[in-house]
């Protein structure tokens, strides 16, 4: 087994073009400014770490977040370089691999799921010694984790990885209602909202808290209502889905559309398709 997969993030300056950052600065020199700061303490921290690496002896590859494709369960310690958005994708590819978060500019960027940073010359050693730790076989600072992942499944067939925050299920339109009938428990809810976030434990604290829930711990998913118009009279906004449970959803509308962990996995939802939602059985190592 190898030693060390990193999955590093291009800073979002990194992401423009030319022509596109010259835009931003004549346009918004104000957020330029924060960009162009977030990008070198993003560099200067990833130069920090290969340097930590190689103190380590550790054999290294590196992957750049979003052209990661492979199974990263070939290596002893997943390591990602960024942020929660960075930590997030890494754990779509890990079944049994531990993932490690450090947050490589904790200034600008969402540090969630995060424990690690290179701001102090202490904080680089704390991340020396876990690392070391971890790859020698000796108790580390911090022991894993086990973090609840979700599985869903759209007419059957489950996205392609288990996931690690939330879904949003809505109209992909998103000025237009959203239709659909929620099967929960012994009860059919037919309703009329902006759509539906379910969360994870872990993922609580985003999404899900921003619409009106409450974050939780408990090992279970919990889902809520997004500006519920309609339902029958019931008026059903919220639940928990425990183990051994399926929430489903049978969309209403032409087009629906199925978010997993974030914007850029989204899957088309038909009229009349089914959705069924539950804990995955596999859960996440990780340093949380």
């Amino acid at each position: 087994m190898k030693d060390i997969a990193v999955v590093y993030k291009f800073s979002a300056l990194e992401s423009y073009s030319p022509r596109q950052i010259k835009k931003h600065r004549e346009l918004n020199p104000e957020l330029s400014v924060r960009l162009e700061s977030a990008h070198d303490d993003h560099s200067r921290a990833l130069d920090k770490f290969r340097k930590l690496l190689q103190a380590t002896g550790a054999g290294t590859t590196y992957f750049e977040r979003d052209s990661l494709q492979q199974s990263l369960d070939g290596y002893r310690v997943v390591v990602s370089f960024g942020g929660d958005g960075t930590f997030i994708n890494a754990s779509h590819f890990i079944e049994r691999s531990v993932l490690v978060g450090v947050n490589s500019s904790p200034e600008n960027s969402v540090g969630h799921y995060c424990r690690f940073h290179l701001k102090s010359a202490a904080a680089i050693k704390r991340l020396g010694e876990q690392l070391t730790a971890m790859l020698e076989g000796k108790r580390p600072e911090l022991a894993a984790t086990q973090l609840l992942r979700m599985h869903v499944a759209v007419q059957g067939r489950a996205v392609a990885f288990p996931v690690l925050n939330d879904i949003l299920f809505t109209e992909a339109n998103p000025a237009a209602t959203s239709r659909y009938t929620l099967r929960y428990r012994r009860s059919i809810h037919h309703q009329k909202s902006s759509g539906i976030w379910v969360s994870t434990p872990t993922g609580s604290t985003a999404a899900y808290a921003s619409a009106g829930g409450r974050p939780f711990k408990q090992k279970q998913l919990r889902f809520i209502v997004r500006e519920l118009y309609s339902d029958d009279g019931k008026r059903l906004g919220g639940g928990s889905v425990k183990p051994g449970e399926t929430l489903g959803i049978v969309c209403s509308m032409m087009n629906g559309v199925l978010f997993a962990d974030g914007s850029h996995h989204r899957v088309p939802v038909a009229l009349g398709e089914h959705l069924h939602i539950r804990t995955h059985e596999t859960a996440l190592r990780a340093i949380y």
